[in-house]
């Protein structure tokens, strides 16, 4: 009797588009542009994405936003946090009140990216290369560009909803 292999692969179909933002600005300001200059009405959501890495969870704000019309979908996130972590209470350090900062990555193959716009559309409402040059012409933005997504190590992180 013959042996069989299965082979399981991570073969999804990735129905969205994802754009890499670089600017030094606040999420909230970076919504702001992005409402003005996109005419979208991002909002802050309920929930923020968390990863956890190792035993620490990372939480990245997303604001999001859902155009109806367009049957388009909107997720802005930070690709980076800043997370607190406390030292152990067995090593012996010089201050006892000192704490350490991690940085955390969203996507960790993007590490020079700051924020990512996640555009799930389910219409052909979807203007991609007109919302990459709207983006770049916003001054506090230095660069936008399309990521693709099958070459990431990390896109599971990108399934949310």
């Amino acid at each position: 009797m013959g042996t069989f292999k299965l082979v399981l692969e991570d073969d999804f179909g990735y129905d969205f588009t994802l754009i890499a933002i670089h600017g030094a600005i606040e999420s909230y300001y970076l919504a702001y542009l992005l409402n003005k200059h996109l005419k979208l009405r991002l909002k802050r959501s309920r929930n923020d994405l968390i990863i956890s890495h190792d035993v620490i969870a990372a939480e990245f704000p997303m604001y999001e936003y859902h155009n109806e019309k367009q049957y388009t979908t909107y997720h802005l996130f930070s690709n980076l946090t800043r997370i607190k972590k406390e030292p152990a209470d067995n090593l012996s350090s010089l201050f006892k009140t000192e704490t350490a900062i991690e940085r955390r990555f969203f996507l960790e193959d993007l590490p020079r990216v700051d924020y990512l716009l996640k555009i799930r559309e389910e219409g052909s409402g979807f203007a991609k290369t007109k919302t990459l040059k709207e983006l770049n012409q916003i001054p506090q933005i230095i660069t936008a560009y399309t990521v693709d997504i099958e070459e990431l190590k990390t896109k599971e992180n990108l399934i949310f909803e």
